[in-house]
């Protein structure tokens, strides 16, 4: 019972902050701004708030699926180390955390792993949070992984892609011509 009111309310938590945060981060980018300090945090919480629940359902095996024990647990923690390796990578690149959170826009970034991926950071999350819900062989961390990696694509092409373009240009565009979206082989 206490389960189903912790996902319940952390859900709905994540919701409505997401239905602030969203339209805050276009209206950002639209004045071709960075993310404030207010804005951040309101972004990390929210995703904090879908987390949670997911790592909960991962724990206490909500909507169990018929996985083998030793293959979920092996696949996801090979999952989770392969994203904890990509995330930190893609932020170390950026060589400062206020532009791997989008506080500093004072250059583009196209070296080491962003000539294999153009959103290392959100691959490495993405398999940090597969790695979880493997493990846990839950199917609620799925379909929360699942709406995570939806609403990261979204924001990505409809956000943050138009935003980018529109602060660095021909440079931009070359880049994404070159790079892979989420993860691959770079072009010449």
């Amino acid at each position: 019972m206490w389960l189903d009111v912790v996902l319940g309310m952390s859900l709905g938590i994540s919701v409505i902050l997401s239905m602030y945060v969203f339209p805050e981060i276009k209206k950002t980018y639209d004045n071709k701004g960075t993310y404030t300090d207010k804005l951040l945090s309101l972004w990390l919480a929210m995703w904090a708030f879908h987390h949670v629940p997911l790592m909960l359902s991962s724990l206490y095996g909500v909507w169990s699926l018929p996985i083998d024990k030793t293959f979920a647990l092996t696949g996801g923690v090979i999952l989770f180390g392969i994203g904890a390796l990509i995330l930190p990578i893609g932020m170390i690149e950026f060589r400062s955390l206020r532009r791997s959170c989008g506080q500093d826009t004072s250059g583009l970034v196209t070296t080491g792993i962003y000539r294999w991926s153009r959103n290392p950071q959100f691959v490495g999350w993405f398999s940090m949070l597969a790695g979880i819900s493997l493990a846990g062989r839950s199917g609620f961390a799925f379909a929360l992984t699942g709406v995570f990696v939806i609403v990261i694509h979204v924001y990505t092409v409809l956000l943050e892609e138009p935003y980018l373009e529109g602060l660095y240009g021909e440079e931009y565009r070359t880049y994404m011509s070159r790079a892979p979206r989420w993860i691959g082989i770079p072009k010449k």
